[in-house]
């Protein structure tokens, strides 16, 4: 099984449609009961200092949470930005998870392909940005610099 932080950066990276589709088929069958409404909050980011290796913190982040509970399990979203219908389809595929519902169980095949996807396209983006990168030793020699 995957790790639930894994899982949720699936879901949060990959197509929303995916996620959309997952909270539907819970939706279809329970009640999510909003325990906590989408909101928007402030946390601190945390780093670490490549060289010192110590913590410390970038700043504030403005993110959206929200949090559900089906029957006895809760579920948290959360997610960078303003998506109230994102983090609130989080929570609920996290409520799920968390009741283990039968439902969850065929998840991790798409989980694990869209996986693979995302990560595909991020290899193409990547890709594309490297073409447009600038060689300075190249200009120097270009320039007649000896």
């Amino acid at each position: 099984m995957l790790k639930r932080s894994r899982m949720t950066r699936i879901l949060i990276d990959g197509d929303p449609a995916l996620l959309h589709r997952l909270c539907g088929q819970i939706e279809a069958r329970y009640e999510p009961a909003v325990v906590k409404p989408p909101e928007k909050s402030l946390v601190m980011s945390k780093a670490r200092d490549s060289v010192s290796q110590q913590p410390f913190y970038l700043g504030e982040v403005l993110v959206t949470e929200c949090t559900v509970a089906i029957g006895d399990a809760h579920g948290f979203g959360i997610l960078i930005g303003e998506d109230a219908e994102r983090a609130y389809e989080l929570a609920v595929v996290d409520a799920a998870l968390n009741a283990k519902l039968p439902e969850t169980e065929a998840w991790e095949a798409e989980l694990l392909e869209e996986e693979r996807r995302t990560a595909e396209r991020r290899a193409r983006e990547h890709e594309l940005v490297m073409k447009t990168r600038v060689h300075f030793d190249t200009m120097e020699e270009s320039y007649g610099k000896k």
